[in-house]
């Protein structure tokens, strides 16, 4: 019943089955799971975070539960809690991708840029063509004040996604600025 309600977008109902169900079986961590999406779902991230804690706590190896309690953690602001699960879920799950990415925005979050490029290259070895991997390793760069290498990300993205107006205007932004102080200084 928790899934279907959640299915049709019932959440208070789903949290409700859940809830229902885990008072029967308090270690049932799949119900717990749900239970975490849920609270998720319903923007409730604190009750969010306790759900996926106890998920780690009954069952380490439902490993996506710690990328679940990161989103959460980012979603409330503690980046640095964000950070610790999605660099536990990599000890669980070292080819998550999606969890090594989530790590990487936690750390442009955090202004760890230099972090956040190592993790985004990394999952570009892989895939050369993520337009969003390409988009913040731009932001990343531009963090760093590595603005041509910014350039050259912000350009791979347009060229990628022509449609994508923020590298679009970021684009413009650098090489617009590079304009303002790159002149040659007069003959005398």
């Amino acid at each position: 019943m928790g899934d279907l309600f959640y299915v049709s977008g019932e959440i208070d109902k789903s949290i409700e089955q859940y809830e229902e169900l885990l008072e029967q079986k308090p270690k049932y961590s799949f119900a717990m799971y749900k239970l975490g999406f849920s609270y998720f779902r319903a923007t409730e991230f604190s009750k969010a975070i306790n759900a996926f804690k106890r998920v780690v706590e009954i069952e380490t190896d439902l490993y996506m539960a710690y990328y679940w309690k990161g989103l959460s953690y980012y979603h409330t602001g503690e980046i640095s809690k964000s950070i610790e699960s999605y660099k536990k879920l990599q000890e669980k799950s070292p080819n998550n991708t999606l969890g090594f990415y989530q790590l990487a925005i936690a750390y442009k979050a955090a202004a760890k840029y230099k972090e956040a490029i190592e993790c985004l290259k990394e999952i570009l070895k892989e895939e050369p063509n993520i337009v969003s991997a390409h988009y913040h390793l731009g932001r990343s760069y531009t963090g760093l004040s590595e603005l041509d290498k910014a350039i050259e990300e912000f350009e791979k993205v347009v060229n990628l996604d022509p449609e994508h107006k923020d590298a679009a205007r970021r684009l413009k932004e650098l090489t617009d600025s590079e304009d303002l102080y790159t002149f040659e200084v007069p003959p005398l």
